[in-house]
């Protein structure tokens, strides 16, 4: 059972691999300017991705930036340039919870300032377990998969974080993350101006603050 859960992991990040290079959005995958590139979505449709704007000189990773806190239910105010709000998470009990867990995080952005910003789940998404930061949970296929269908099944078009929001607009979305079976502490981590501020929001996820979505997903 560990080893076959180990080759459906490896397969997701191949594929997930795939499609940010697919984007443009890796070192070394291609031109890193702003734009749409296109793949084969889930269901054989073709669809866009938005391509962040990479500048020619993104900012050092080493440099700290300013971590700002939240939790769920809360606002954080980034500056006087935007406002992000966790509404709710939820937990999609619909997985076979001894290989991997899928919480989806829905979430307003409000971007106050006059100048556009990007904001790509791919990019701009992180999530902090057990105090380790970690990018795979927001580029899970499996997770992204499982949260497809729940939209889908409660009728919602709510979608995950894929575009630029333009000055003075409120843009609402959500996160979705490929957990491991059990963790200690958890935080979604938003980078909103990455590439020019290693700034932070951090949203503490208490599990027991988190709601549950427990019928069959098909």
């Amino acid at each position: 059972m560990i080893f076959k859960s180990v080759l459906r992991r490896s397969a997701a990040c191949l594929l997930s691999a795939a499609l940010l290079c697919s984007a443009g959005m890796l070192t070394g995958c291609g031109d890193k300017s702003s734009g749409n590139a296109r793949y084969i979505s889930d269901d054989g449709g073709e669809r866009s991705v938005y391509s962040p704007e990479v500048p020619q000189n993104p900012i050092d990773e080493s440099i700290p930036g300013k971590d700002y806190s939240g939790g769920i239910g809360s606002t954080v105010e980034y500056e006087d340039k935007l406002s992000v709000t966790l509404e709710r998470v939820i937990e999609l009990d619909d997985t076979i919870k001894t290989e991997y867990r899928v919480l989806v995080a829905e979430m307003t952005i409000v971007n106050r300032s006059d100048k556009k910003i990007d904001c790509s789940l791919l990019t701009h998404f992180s999530a902090n377990i057990d105090g380790q930061n970690n990018e795979e949970p927001t580029r899970d296929v499996r997770a992204k998969l499982t949260a497809i269908k729940y939209y889908t099944k409660i009728k919602s078009d709510l979608k995950n974080f894929n575009q630029e929001i333009a000055p003075g607009e409120t843009v609402k979305g959500y996160v979705y993350l490929g957990m491991p079976s059990a963790w200690k502490s958890l935080q979604l981590v938003y980078t909103p101006y990455k590439y020019y501020s290693n700034d932070q929001i951090l949203f503490d996820i208490p599990e027991k603050d988190m709601e549950h979505y427990d019928a069959p997903l098909g």
